[in-house]
């Protein structure tokens, strides 16, 4: 849960930055702008996904699959670049974040992997 902690806190304080950066400064180069919290966003979605189910599983064991990070940024994928373009006016689509939901994602599975590898360890040592 550690790891997990770690990811969360790192990427919510940068997320939290980068709001305020793009605030104050409006010529940030385009990662900043444009892709920056895409790629933060699913970690810190699925992270607060996992501590409630941490929190109200008895199993405390359970994990998010790969394919439920995947399906929730398929999810996120088809609202905010395919749907809300097509109804504001506000909103752009823009395939390079489909891919950093997906990364974001998989960075997230990969951390919670490395955590409970951790754990199995400790657990054979023990």
């Amino acid at each position: 849960m550690k790891k997990i902690l770690l990811l969360f806190s790192i990427c919510l304080t940068l997320f939290l930055l980068n709001l305020l950066l793009l605030s104050f400064c409006s010529d940030l180069p385009a990662f900043f702008s444009s892709y920056l919290n895409d790629l933060l966003y699913l970690p810190i979605v699925l992270s607060i996904c996992y501590f409630v189910i941490r929190c109200f599983s008895k199993n405390k064991q359970v994990n998010i699959s790969l394919f439920s990070a995947f399906s929730l940024a398929t999810l996120y994928s088809v609202y905010f670049e395919y749907y809300l373009p097509e109804v504001k006016v506000r909103y752009t689509s823009d395939f390079i974040d489909v891919l950093l939901y997906f990364a974001g994602a998989f960075i997230f599975w990969l951390v919670q992997r490395l955590e409970s590898k951790d754990i199995s360890a400790i657990k054979k040592a023990a």
